[in-house]
């Protein structure tokens, strides 16, 4: 993994812009400029000072200058027209629309599809824990997947409904993942083969680890096989669309080994990932940079 120890981790102009938003008025002044740009549909709105002025609720146009005034550079662009969100300023009103700084509300356990990959049971329960979405088998109690929750993704919704939500999300993120895009701010990742061995099984996952905002995520290798056209059609073939199955579901054809994977070697990767559905056989291979190839039948169904 690349080291940023050579990097200067927070300088000056990042401790100037966060303490710049540490004020509600600030905060009113890039809402209003948002809310203004939604409610006339046009992106990058200009507002002038008087119109930005009467936006917010605030005493005295010197304080609103004062407040105004920080904002600009890193999250107000000063323009001919009057004022309008930076690129930055519109990512923050949407950090503060969508939550991603509180706690994520909690839901009742509830039971989802799938079969566990530990223990074989039809057990597992999906649920919050420290603001992130777990599925968890209910039997042996093993961990079978954690993945990002954020506020947004709870609001206005049931369980059902998020359980849904996060199910759809994760085969996009996997989609990134796999062509080296870090699903979160989307800087560079790096990939490693970690190995898992429980009663008997291996289990192998690509740990992939940001560079820029250093989020580590785990994502099965079958996963990032059956994203290639010929494993997701073979799989249409037989009457599954697999992106349309949240993933803990997809895990019962590792569990009942209709999906076996042979990893040849971890470093570098080259591993062969067989799919088998009545009777049929297709063979993918991985290779370290995540490309996947198709095996072709002849090849495939030499002994």
């Amino acid at each position: 993994m690349t080291s940023r120890e050579d990097e200067a981790r927070i300088d000056e102009d990042v401790v100037d812009a966060i303490g710049a938003l540490g004020n509600r008025t600030r905060l009113e002044i890039l809402l209003a400029l948002a809310e203004a740009q939604r409610e006339r549909q046009e992106r990058w709105l200009r507002m002038s000072f008087t119109e930005l002025y009467d936006a917010v609720d605030v005493s005295s146009t010197s304080q609103f200058s004062y407040h105004l005034d920080r904002l600009v550079g890193p999250f107000v662009a000063e323009v001919p027209e009057g004022y309008r969100l930076t690129d930055a300023g519109d990512r923050i009103v949407r950090t503060i629309l969508a939550g991603l700084y509180e706690n994520t509300r909690s839901f009742d356990e509830t039971t989802v599809g799938g079969i566990c990959v530990f223990c074989g049971t039809d057990s597992l329960v999906a649920a919050v824990d420290k603001s992130q979405f777990v599925v968890r088998c209910s039997s042996c109690d093993a961990r079978v997947l954690t993945d990002l929750l954020p506020e947004s993704q709870t609001r206005h919704r049931s369980a059902s409904e998020i359980v849904d939500s996060v199910g759809a999300r994760i085969w996009g993120s996997f989609t990134l993942i796999r062509d080296g895009v870090c699903p979160e701010c989307y800087g560079p990742i790096d990939t490693d083969v970690d190995t898992h061995r429980h009663d008997g099984r291996t289990l192998y996952t690509l740990e992939s680890t940001c560079r820029e905002c250093w989020l580590t995520t785990h994502v099965p290798l079958e996963a990032v096989a059956v994203l290639h056209p010929a494993a997701a059609g073979f799989f249409w073939e037989h009457g599954i669309t697999v992106l349309e199955r949240p993933l803990w579901e997809f895990f019962e054809h590792i569990a009942s080994k209709t999906v076996r994977t042979d990893v040849e070697s971890v470093d570098p990767l080259a591993a062969t990932v067989e799919i088998t559905l009545d009777g049929e056989t297709r063979r993918v291979e991985v290779d370290d940079d995540l490309i996947v190839t198709p095996v072709a039948q002849s090849d495939a169904d030499d002994p």
